[in-house]
């Protein structure tokens, strides 16, 4: 009896020992299912905010886009404006130079000094509307040179107009 009491105690403790591994089994089931149940809640809300974040980037890339395009049109507008006033600068500048090559037009300086053209000094005459200073003709390649200046001049003070506008839409575009 004492063999079968040995049987026995090593039967209830395969027993104790068999309930303790289904319990350990069962409990691992049950918490690898509320685990399982916790990360598909996680990973629903990690989509819903990957999604959002998604969708607010793509509503700003489309409000930048959409600000560029505008910017783009201001800029082009700006560009024909002053294309136009570089070209008029250009018309006028070579209409002068044509009139001064074919004499219509003449350009001339003020001076002062009371000679006239030949070094003799002029009488007391009458009043004019002029300051009284005598006028001399300036000789027409020098006039040329002159007018090829100015026109110069005017053409860069049209570009410099143009770049200012730029910088000043891209700067407010920007902001």
């Amino acid at each position: 009896m004492a063999i079968l009491a040995q049987y026995r105690l090593a039967l209830i403790a395969a027993g104790v020992a068999a309930l303790m591994a289904l319990s350990a089994a069962g409990a691992w089931t049950w918490q690898a299912n509320a685990y399982g149940k916790q990360l598909a809640v996680q990973s629903g809300l990690h989509s819903d905010t990957l999604a959002e974040i998604a969708r607010a980037s793509s509503r700003m890339l489309q409000a930048q886009q959409e600000k560029r395009q505008a910017l783009e049109t201001q800029l082009s507008a700006l560009d024909g404006q002053h294309y136009q006033e570089l070209t008029h600068a250009q018309q006028t500048t070579d209409r002068l130079a044509a009139d001064l090559a074919a004499a219509r037009q003449r350009l001339s300086v003020r001076t002062t000094g009371n000679a006239n053209s030949n070094g003799v000094p002029a009488g007391a005459g009458a009043a004019s509307v002029d300051d009284g200073a005598e006028r001399a003709d300036i000789h027409p390649e020098d006039a040329r040179a002159i007018a090829a200046i100015t026109g110069d001049a005017d053409r860069c003070a049209v570009k410099l107009t143009a770049l200012q506008g730029w910088v000043k839409e891209v700067a407010k575009g920007g902001g």
